[in-house]
């Protein structure tokens, strides 16, 4: 491929993205930027666009919470947590029995 037929494919693919557009005239990125990215990712990057948009939609919000919600939801998730292990624990017991069960009958 050409240098520019490259460039008309960029082109495309701003004119799919007008949301790439508006970040460099906001001037979060530049051109070359997102030229690179999409030489190197392609025109798949638009997951990409959309993760950031999620990630920046997330940070917003976790900067609203108040602190005691915070610490109230990471000790539900850690209790939660702390169960799934205590159930992994149980079976892993319940296998090594079975598992030595089986070394005393295969030893007899």
């Amino acid at each position: 491929m050409s240098n520019n037929e490259r460039l008309d494919a960029f082109k495309l693919y701003l004119k799919k993205h007008p949301d790439l557009v508006r970040k460099v005239r906001r001037q979060e990125s530049s051109w070359q930027e997102l030229y690179e990215e999409w030489l190197l990712l392609g025109d798949d990057k638009a997951s990409g666009i959309e993760f950031d948009q999620l990630f920046s939609s997330v940070k917003e919000k976790i900067q609203h919470f108040d602190p005691s919600q915070i610490e109230e939801y990471s000790k539900k998730l850690q209790s939660g947590l702390d169960f799934f292990q205590e159930m992994l624990n149980h079976f892993n017991r319940e296998k090594d029995q079975e598992d030595d069960i089986l070394m005393k009958q295969w030893k007899q």
